[in-house]
């Protein structure tokens, strides 16, 4: 303990030695402000204050150039100087460490100078055009260094990996962009600014040409980070707690944080007579908080959003839908009580309406904008989910959330007639119908609307203050129990039963590859089954049936049945010659598109001349100090985990495609615990390389394994690949492991993907798909390599088995090719499309 205790002081001391910049602009920041707090209150802290900081009127009228530096030194509280010193120390010194010292320094001020001065010339833009936000911040004088400080992140972020570099800059602005429109402090719109600055003076001092390019990111990767933007966006109104006096772009959203301490109803019965003012927006949704359920009501929609994006983050649909249903209801509620409204109700009762949406009109455009963006870009995502938690799933979810809506309504009128009296006015069925919605709304969105009853009595005041809360409370339980349910059917029926018929040794060397995610299940009456994924009409298999021995063709034709009765056409993909062979008896025909590499670790050898290379790269691992580590991904350190997850990302982020499925795995799919994992690790610690491996089981023992994940860190050793196969087969040699499959590469065969050996179809038939199949290979070869994959695998000296694609009906063929393209590339954009066609003219 004492040691290790140690051994983190001297690193905690190599670290803060590492960053001189650093701490001498810490050091600025606090000696300024404790002068500045030190100061008596009054006079000489506002004549400070005139001389350091910015804004609109001090540079432009007053001409103080000075202050644009200067702002960024000081800080106006104690405890906000504590808050931004470690924000600081953190942010700044991580960012020395990538750009230098000097970098840092000029980094440091140039962010600060532009993007003041940027903020300050959108300012001037919007007095010039009478804009009211710009008209109200044009006195504010800004005191604030994080504008320096995500400035110089933002810089640092381009001397970084494809992965730090995404997260950093994604969640960074949509945060910062968050605040602006929440908040619309001068400052805010300053940090933005700020950080636009660096991003594009890190891509200068790093010498990187500037694209418009989003790097590629694997699905896990791109769901956590549509995650964060959910909840942050979600959390957004929270930010106006700490910005009461707000004239933001979305402020109509968060009224309902004002502070409640005032005579409100005074005030809201004042603003009903016509006299409009900013205190009347907030009297009238503040009328309506006189209770902690009203409290609540206003916060459970963002905690739904919340809830949401965990969901987002782990994969479920039904959270995907829920985010997009609170989002679409924002977006409705926004339209309605904003625009709607004061445009058709009766003029008498819209006097004050019509005239704040007159003076809060980009605020109504931008409410109503903002959530329906969201809600777009996240049904654009969609192509990131797994199908099991499919659209089904989120329509019985809503429609349950209907039925209990109309429940729960039904009981408050029907409660509310009883207790009539308790309201004031009385209150009738017209009015309560009339006010119902309103009791399932935010307090934000009723800003503008006047008060039709109010609660006097108890009974009265408890339904009325509660019963929306009771309602998204439910809701929230309900979509709770919806994502669970979502994870344990799929758990629970369909895959089991397929992990036991694989461990029985059910199928060939890849039926492993049936228990992944994104497969549907057949089974027959023996319990035999078929895993497939449909496209477009077409139900293409993962590898062959499994079934018992002398069953799988029996099973193929009755899966070919079950296609029939649901209008696809069925294609077997990657089953091997045998039931290929069968198949072809009864009709079908056949392509052959892969071939399978298989070594027999009890006859692997690395003597003589065609194994010189595999021998030279267990030398050189051993020269480089890179030793192998047998494990699983659930058996990890998080130091190991962490670096595997990075070595999959900066793989995916090098490429100009998504990432493949269908047979080929990803993060997701190596985590599972019967996946083994053979690791490349250093003397450091530092992953080289990464390949995982599909068990093949027979009579629930392990006789077999399958390469799936292989994937390299950019700076690993040369040959790193090479040695984690070799001391893959003779780990298996030891554990008497029978075959050790290198897998087939898609699409890449020894001679092209042509008709194969024994296919019936002639050239004319099968010539089409044949040929898309080929053009897909080749367009796919210079991203992801299959064919320079294949004669990788040829180094071991394997066996070939070729893998076919099975099919009744040639006419069927074009869109049994399009199908499978799909299949391996589900999130394929006409971006890519185009992109692939350009590859395709290249020579």
């Amino acid at each position: 303990m004492k040691a290790r205790l140690a051994h983190r002081l001297r690193a905690a001391g190599r670290w803060a030695r590492s960053i001189p910049v650093t701490w001498t602009i810490v050091g600025l920041v606090l000696a300024a402000t404790i002068v500045r707090l030190s100061l008596h209150a009054g006079r000489m802290t506002a004549q400070l204050d005139t001389l350091v900081s910015t804004g609109f009127d001090t540079v432009f009228l007053r001409h103080d150039w000075f202050s644009l530096l200067s702002s960024v030194f000081f800080v106006r509280t104690p405890g906000l100087l504590v808050v931004v010193a470690i924000v600081a120390v953190l942010c700044l010194g991580w960012s020395e460490r990538r750009l230098g010292h000097w970098r840092t320094v000029v980094a440091f001020v140039v962010v600060s100078v532009l993007g003041i001065v940027l903020g300050l010339l959108l300012d001037s833009l919007g007095v010039a055009v009478h804009l009211y936000p710009a008209e109200q911040s044009r006195g504010t004088r800004t005191l604030d260094p994080i504008i320096a400080v995500v400035g110089v992140v933002m810089t640092a972020t381009a001397f970084t990996g494809p992965v730090l570099r995404r997260r950093i800059r994604v969640i960074g602005f949509v945060s910062l962009l968050t605040f602006v429109l929440y908040s619309g402090q001068q400052s805010d719109i300053f940090r933005l600014l700020a950080a636009a600055v660096g991003l594009l003076l890190g891509m200068l001092l790093a010498d990187r040409r500037v694209t418009l390019r989003i790097p590629r990111s694997t699905h896990r990767e791109a769901r956590t980070i549509l995650a964060a933007v959910v909840a942050i966006t979600g959390l957004g109104p929270l930010i106006t707690l700490a910005a009461p006096d707000s004239t933001s772009l979305l402020n109509p959203l968060g009224q309902l944080f004002r502070d409640p301490l005032r005579d409100y109803q005074r005030v809201a019965e004042h603003c009903a007579t016509g006299d409009f003012s900013r205190k009347c927006v907030d009297a009238l949704a503040l009328s309506r908080l006189d209770g902690p359920g009203a409290v609540a009501l206003s916060f459970l929609p963002l905690v739904a959003l919340v809830l949401a994006a965990w969901g987002i983050r782990h994969g479920r649909r039904m959270a995907l839908w829920l985010a997009v249903g609170i989002n679409v209801m924002l977006t409705l509620l926004a339209a309605v009580y904003y625009g709607f409204f004061p445009l058709v109700a009766p003029t008498e009762t819209t006097v004050f309406q019509t005239s704040a949406v007159e003076h809060y009109g980009v605020f109504v455009v931008v409410s109503v904008l903002f959530p329906l963006a969201v809600a777009i870009a996240l049904v654009a995502s969609l192509r990131l989910f797994p199908r099991e938690a499919g659209v089904r799933t989120a329509l019985r979810f809503f429609a349950v959330a209907a039925g209990l809506f109309v429940v729960v309504a039904s009981a408050y009128v029907s409660l509310s007639l009883v207790f009539r009296h308790q309201f004031s006015p009385t209150a009738s069925l017209s009015s309560l119908l009339l006010d119902l919605p309103e009791r399932f709304i935010p307090a934000s969105f009723l800003s503008f609307e006047p008060v039709d009853v109010f609660p006097t009595g108890p009974v009265a005041i408890a339904m009325y203050q509660w019963v929306g809360t009771v309602y998204w409370v439910a809701v929230m339980v309900l979509a709770v129990i919806s994502m669970r349910r979502v994870r344990l059917v799929r758990e629970s029926s369909g895959p089991a039963r397929i992990r036991e018929l694989v461990k029985s040794g059910a199928g060939g060397d890849l039926a492993w590859m049936a228990t992944w995610t994104g497969n549907e299940y057949w089974f027959a009456e023996d319990g035999s089954a078929v895993a497939y994924r449909v496209e477009g009409n077409v139900a293409i298999t993962t590898a062959e049936p499994l079934a018992p021995a002398g069953r799988q063709h029996a099973v193929a034709l009755e899966f070919e049945r079950f296609c029939i009765e649901h209008g696809w056409t069925c294609a077997f993909y990657s089953v091997s010659d045998a039931l290929r062979s069968e198949l072809a008896a009864d009709g079908w025909e056949s392509m052959r598109v892969a071939e399978e590499t298989v070594v027999r670790p009890g006859e692997f050898t690395l003597e003589g001349k065609r194994m010189q290379d595999i021998r030279t790269s267990i030398n050189r691992a051993a020269r480089e100090g890179v030793h192998d580590v047998w494990t699983t991904y659930p058996a990890l350190t998080p130091d190991l985990a962490a670096q595997v997850r990075e070595i999959s990302e900066l793989w995916v982020a090098e490429k100009g495609l998504p990432e493949m499925g269908f047979t080929l795995g990803g993060i997701d799919e190596l985590a599972d615990p019967e996946v083994a994992l053979m690791l490349a690790v250093d003397d450091d610690g530092r992953v080289q390389g990464v390949t995982s491996w599909l068990p093949t089981f027979r009579d629930g023992r392990r006789i077999g394994l399958t390469l799936d994940f292989m994937r390299r860190h950019p700076d690993s050793i040369n040959g790193v690949m090479e040695f984690l196969i070799a001391e893959t087969i003779q780990r298996a040699s030891q554990e008497d492991i029978e075959f050790v499959s290198l897998s087939a590469a898609p699409l890449a065969v020894a001679s092209g993907p042509e008709t194969g050996q024994g296919a019936a179809a002639s050239e004319a038939t099968s010539g089409a798909t044949s040929a898309f199949l080929a053009f897909v290979a080749r367009a796919l070869e210079p991203v992801y390599g299959f064919r320079s994959l294949l004669r990788f695998k040829m180094k071991f000296r394997p066996e070939l088995r070729e893998l076919a694609l099975c099919y009744r009906d040639p006419i069927t063929l074009p869109s049994i090719g399009a199908a499978i393209a799909r299949a391996y590339l589900p999130t394929l954009s006409a971006r890519h499309a185009v992109r692939l066609l350009g590859q395709m003219q290249r020579p």
